[in-house]
This record gives C-alpha cells, structure tokens and sequence, in this order.
C-alpha cells in the first residue's frame, strides 16, 4: 500500500464519522459532466481541477453502478491512473482512464460505468489523534463506452423513442431502439389540463423499454403529448414533444 494509501485509511479509521457528501460544493471538480470512449477508443484523459484554496488528497475508480463501491470493491473494466493524488491549491491533475476489454461487454451497444472520485480535505495530524469529524466529498459521473460500428449516432437517440399509453396500468412506455443511452432530465405529460411529471433523472438502456406511471385517464391520454428532457454528450439538454399512441 503507497503512503497516500496508508493515510487516506488512518483518517478515515480516526475519524468520529465518515460523511459522504455528494455536492458540487467540492473543490476538486471535473471538466466536462461526463466521459465518453467512442469508437472502441480504449483510454480516455480527464482533467481534475482543485478550485480550492487548499490542498486536497483525491482517490478515484469506476464500477459498474453500485454506488456504494469502493477502491477495493469496485469492479470495471478499467484501470485509472493515478488512483490516488495531491492536489494543491489552484492546481490541475491528468488522469488516465484506460479500456480493457475481457470480451464479456456487448459489442452492438454501449455500456455505462461510473466514475468516482473522493476529495478528503486538508487534515492536521493533531485533528485526526484528537478523532475531528472528516467531511469527504464524492462526486460520481457518467462514463459511456461505445464499441466501433454501432449503428446510428447518440444524437439521433431523441428522436428515435417511441411513447405508448398503457391505459389498465396507466402508464407511460417508452421504447429505445437504439444502441445508446438515453439521459433523461425529465418526463413530462402535457394535457389540456395541466402538466404531469412523469419522471426526472432516469436512464432508458439500449434497445429497452420502460414503463413509468402516469397518473391520467385514458380519455386525456388520447389528447396528451409527451414533453422529453435529454442530456445530449456534452451536456446540454435536448427537448422533443411527440404523440402517444394507445
């Protein structure tokens, strides 16, 4: 275990308590709100930014979805490079993440991993004998790999969802048939009434379908359109408004 290793476990065994906050009030951010491997590209560099005025200790890894993974638990297939760092005030880090492949991801669609990084602030080695509550901060972000040759692009994904009303259950269906993620911000119902939230912050997977309550009558149904929120790669939002059919 590295010496950043060994201190990273001491505090946090000193400590009172680990609070885990997930914010973007954190010093150490990263550039862009998600990271795409395209193409079967197998490593991908991130840049860290530490926007604080103080020093911070940063640990990163990715899993597979299981928010609770930790460095030695996690399992992905990826390798980061540094997983553990100083950064100083005001200062910028590289980081490698790199692709590898153990032939188990499907090859026709894309695959959705997490990135984690913790920033554990600035400790005094009195503060940690004295067993001071520590504060980390974790942020998680989107990692999308896309194998070569998918059919179609991510940019057509809004327009290829398909929205059925399934009036015994009321609710919502919706049909990805393409090979990318959707990122939807929101789901909305839009009547000669009102608007319905029917969702917010939800991934529809490649070639699924979800079904999502919707808490209208099938007569208003007929009449109602649906109103999509989704977050394209670079992280801005993409709107369209469509029919449902029965």
């Amino acid at each position: 275990m590295s010496g950043l290793s060994k201190l990273m476990s001491k505090a946090g065994a000193l400590a009172i308590s680990l609070l885990i906050v997930h914010t973007s009030f954190a010093g150490v951010v990263l550039t862009g709100t998600r990271v795409i491997l395209a193409d079967g590209q197998n490593e991908k560099t991130i840049h860290l930014q530490n926007i604080d005025s103080v020093p911070a200790l940063v640990q990163l890894w990715l899993d597979e979805g299981d928010e609770n993974s930790t460095l030695e638990t996690a399992k992905a297939p990826f390798v980061v490079s540094p997983q553990i760092f100083r950064m100083e005030p005001n200062a910028g880090q590289v980081v490698r993440v790199r692709f590898i492949d153990a032939g188990q991801i499907p090859k026709d669609r894309e695959s959705l991993y997490y990135l984690n990084f913790l920033q554990y602030p600035a400790t005094k080695k009195q503060d940690m004998e004295n067993n001071r509550l520590m504060v980390v901060f974790k942020n998680r972000v989107k990692v999308f790999y896309r194998p070569k040759n998918l059919v179609g692009s991510s940019a057509q994904t809004l327009e290829k969802l398909d929205f059925k009303f399934n009036a015994q259950n009321k609710q919502l269906s919706i049909n990805n048939p393409t090979a990318y993620f959707a990122n939807v911000q929101e789901v909305r119902l839009l009547t000669q009434q009102n608007q319905v939230v029917v969702k917010r912050n939800e991934m529809i997977a490649p070639y699924s379908t979800v079904n999502w309550d919707a808490h209208i009558s099938e007569a208003v149904a007929t009449t109602a359109k649906v109103k999509i929120t989704l977050v394209n790669d670079y992280g801005a939002t993409v709107i369209r408004e469509a029919s449902v059919s029965p």
